[in-house]
């Protein structure tokens, strides 16, 4: 459901690599709270809360999304996969628990490890961030327990609305009709025999328009040129879907793109010194001329 990145060494800490995290878990600016089960502990780290048991192997992985129910399932048919041999499969259907919670047992492997995890998504109803919980260990350690903790947590969650509506909207109003641009190269050059330079390009164009829909247009390129060398490289990916200003994973105001072919970008948002920053990168807003967004 939720993209995850784990190294299979957390499994095997001791528990006292935990903090000791217990009772109420409340995020305020979330508008988020839940309990911690009996006899787990946890640390908070890396945008998420980690939980480890003195009994059952393996640990809980407690993180926010900004997906839909819909989402959620989609996510779940895709399955967990990440770099250095993780790789996680839905196994078996999925159960909805409620209108807008799902769970199910996913199999594969953690860190070329085999490995099986029981996964939780939950939707807040209220446009704002909700949660993934992951009860994960090896494959041979896993047992009903693991299930059993996830749904403690669940059973514990409050979700209730945040009122940022003004903030959100400020940015909405000063987003629509809006082209923002991001731009990066550099050029080097190797003097060798050969005299081989080479250079790379890349820029993001995503267009806002008030209708609630977005373009979306990303290219980069790598080229090579010297005394007997030539070549070119490059990537285009573009789509659209709808979009929206709301409350980020992190808490903080998000621009959320939702792709018609089921992808999510979520962009944290900042503007300060005169810059408008997307998850730290300097994004240009224009809106005429030859940098109008193509809203037509």
């Amino acid at each position: 459901m939720n993209r995850i990145k784990l190294l299979l060494g957390i499994i095997c800490l001791p528990l006292l690599s935990y903090g000791q995290l217990t009772g109420t878990v409340n995020y305020e600016k979330l508008g988020i709270s839940f309990e911690i089960p009996q006899g787990w502990k946890g640390q908070e780290g890396d945008g998420a809360l980690l939980l480890g048991s003195d009994n059952i192997p393996g640990i809980v992985l407690i993180t926010s999304h900004t997906y839909t129910v819909e989402q959620l399932k989609q996510e779940a048919q895709r399955g967990i996969y990440e770099e250095n041999g993780t790789a996680l499969s839905l196994n078996g259907p999925i159960e909805n628990l409620s209108g807008n919670a799902l769970g199910g047992t996913f199999t594969g492997t953690l860190e070329w490890q085999a490995a099986k995890a029981y996964v939780l998504g939950i939707a807040n109803p209220y446009d704002s961030p909700g949660i993934s919980i992951m009860a994960v260990t090896l494959s041979h350690m896993y047992t009903q327990e693991h299930e059993k903790v996830c749904k403690q947590i669940y059973n514990s969650l409050s979700l209730k609305k945040v009122d940022r509506s003004k903030e959100l909207n400020e940015w909405k109003q000063w987003l629509s009709n809006v082209r923002l641009t991001y731009m990066d190269s550099h050029y080097s050059s190797a003097y060798t025999e050969g005299g081989i330079s080479a250079g790379y390009s890349s820029e993001t164009k995503i267009d806002l328009c008030a209708a609630g829909y977005f373009n979306f247009n990303s290219n980069s390129s790598t080229t090579f040129s010297g005394d007997g060398v030539s070549g070119y490289g490059g990537d285009r990916d573009d789509g659209d879907g709808r979009w929206k200003i709301g409350i980020g994973a992190s808490g903080e105001p998000s621009l959320i793109l939702n792709f018609q072919n089921g992808e999510q970008y979520v962009y944290k948002l900042e503007y300060y010194e005169e810059k408008l920053f997307l998850d730290g990168d300097r994004f240009f807003r224009t809106t005429s001329g030859e940098y109008a967004p193509n809203c037509n």
